[in-house]
């Protein structure tokens, strides 16, 4: 009867250690930095056509070239918008109009390296060039996916559309938890209900997605046009506009 007893009690200790054991496995990484929204600078808008708007808790600005984001900034680009983000780390985010992002980072001690950046795109569509480095992270996040990259090019849309220049993406399907590993010329669509489809992209369809973004990487030339126009009453009136064209190669225009 001893015997049996000190059987069981040894068996209810294994379960026990076992138990223990996935548990601590199961648990969520403490080790990772949280983001919390401060006003330190995490990157920079370099570039933008023609107009985009920051927001966060304390200012609503237009944004301006060399504007400094901070973490928990909302960036936001009109119809025809489009904004080139430089981060610390000297990556690059290329944003296509109709676009909102909430953008969030964590620095190391010296406030000069982002360590951890997350993108949470809820409305249009970007281009990342992540640069790799072995103590970064940096994830971009629609409603069901989430993008782990370490260096790599690629694009994304809050359609849940992801694709990939160069490099590699692990790709998250919030839905069912399962992981998509992307390499060179390789897409996955996932919907709604966590399903995906997932390929290779040819030539065209590459560079077509890659021509989207190619408007920031020209030399743009600001330019005032003034409309004219006559309202229902008969007056005439006057509308300075801003346009931004590129410029041209052979320095004007064919005949």
């Amino acid at each position: 009867m001893a015997a049996s007893k000190t059987k069981i009690l040894g068996g209810v200790a294994a379960v026990t250690v076992v138990l223990v054991v996935a548990l601590f496995f199961l648990l969520p990484d403490s080790t990772a930095p949280e983001f919390v929204d401060t006003d330190d600078e995490i990157g920079q808008v370099r570039r933008f056509v023609p107009t985009v708007t920051v927001t966060n808790v304390s200012t609503d600005s237009t944004m301006h070239v060399g504007r400094s984001l901070m973490s928990g900034d909302t960036l936001r680009t009109n119809q025809s918008g489009y904004a080139m983000v430089l981060f610390l780390d000297e990556s690059l985010a290329r944003v296509s109009p109709s676009s909102q992002m909430v953008i969030r980072s964590v620095l190391n001690d010296n406030k000069d390296m982002n360590i951890r950046t997350q993108i949470s795109l809820a409305l249009g569509a970007l281009f990342m060039d992540v640069r790799p480095r072995p103590d970064t992270e940096f994830e971009i996040t629609t409603s069901q996916t989430v993008a782990s990259v370490k260096g790599t090019k690629f694009g994304m849309n809050s359609d849940n559309f992801i694709w990939v220049e160069e490099g590699e993406v692990e790709v998250t399907v919030v839905e069912t938890g399962e992981a998509v590993t992307l390499l060179d010329r390789m897409f996955v669509q996932v919907e709604e209900d966590g399903s995906y489809d997932s390929g290779e992209l040819t030539d065209e369809e590459l560079e077509e997605l890659s021509a989207n973004y190619q408007i920031l990487d020209s030399d743009l030339i600001e330019r005032e046009m003034r409309l004219q126009f006559r309202n229902r009453n008969g007056d005439v009136l006057d509308e300075d506009l801003r346009i931004f064209e590129q410029e041209q190669e052979n320095g004007g225009n064919d005949n």
